[in-house]
């Protein structure tokens, strides 16, 4: 009898526990209340998601091209954000499980990883970049052959540079190497794209103080927003909105807050921008 009472209570506990810990996520939304786009974000990535310094505990802190994009994107679908800021090893698991609708995360799309998830339009095309003082008369990294560069150790811009005959100057941390530039210690830094643009933007540093020189052979990513693979309604949502996006100018607008450059021609389907 003490076993068969056990086993009642447990079985009493659970129902209870079901009928009353709904996810959030699932929750029906209040009659006239707009839907919740869940967002997860990893917010380290300058300059496409981090977190205000000025930390006020809400969605209005997270600040980034992506989450603006993200944003704009939710507004579009007549919905709310709602961001959660996850360790970036946890953003596939959390868009697989349905944990989250969707991932601004500065994500790399991949064949790979569009077996485990699915992407959306790409909005971001990274390669490396020099970056050289305003009135430099470098135009190419041809014009750096033997030539110190300034570049972060262990990364593809250190390689290209070794591979290009420059003489790489290596050090910590992106930052570290632009300061080289803007001090005069080096001709040129070379650094990744989105990083060089950002810092070409930013008062007191690099704006109107240098240039960003692209460099058309370097190895292309294209970022995009993860869904779910089964969510293709939302994709496509997703996809329409960015296009919309392109063709009334909102797009150009926030690229150019970012990274003070034109909005690049992208590929409006992931699975053009991967060949499949």
């Amino acid at each position: 009898m003490k076993k068969l009472l056990t086993v009642l209570l447990a079985l009493c506990a659970l129902f209870l526990a079901s009928a009353c810990g709904s996810d959030k996520k699932d929750a029906a939304p209040a009659a006239g209340a707009k839907k919740v786009l869940h967002i997860a974000t990893n917010a380290t990535y300058v300059p496409f998601e981090f977190k205000d310094k000025d930390n006020k505990g809400n969605d209005s802190d997270y600040k980034g091209m992506e989450i603006d994009m993200i944003r704009e994107v939710a507004k579009r679908l007549g919905m709310e954000t709602k961001m959660e800021n996850i360790p970036f090893n946890g953003i596939i698991p959390a868009v697989q499980s349905k944990q989250v609708d969707v991932a601004a995360t500065g994500m790399t799309m991949t064949r790979e990883r569009a077996k485990r998830v699915a992407f959306a339009a790409p909005f971001y095309e990274s390669k490396l970049a020099i970056v050289v003082p305003r009135d430099s008369t470098v135009r190419s990294a041809a014009d750096l052959k033997g030539k110190n560069v300034a570049v972060m150790v262990g990364t593809t811009g250190a390689k290209y540079a070794e591979a290009h005959g420059m003489n790489g100057k290596q050090f910590d941390s992106s930052s570290v190497a632009l300061l080289e530039v803007q001090v005069g210690n080096a001709p040129a830094a070379i650094v990744d794209k989105p990083v060089a643009e950002y810092y070409s933007t930013l008062e007191g540093k690099g704006k109107d103080k240098v240039r960003v020189i692209p460099i058309p052979d370097s190895k292309s990513e294209l970022l995009g927003f993860v869904v779910n693979k089964d969510d293709k309604e939302l994709k496509d949502k997703i996809n329409k909105a960015i296009a919309d996006m392109k063709k009334d100018g909102t797009y150009a607008k926030i690229y150019k807050k970012w990274f003070n450059a034109d909005a690049p021609d992208l590929p409006d389907t992931a699975e053009k921008a991967l060949g499949l």
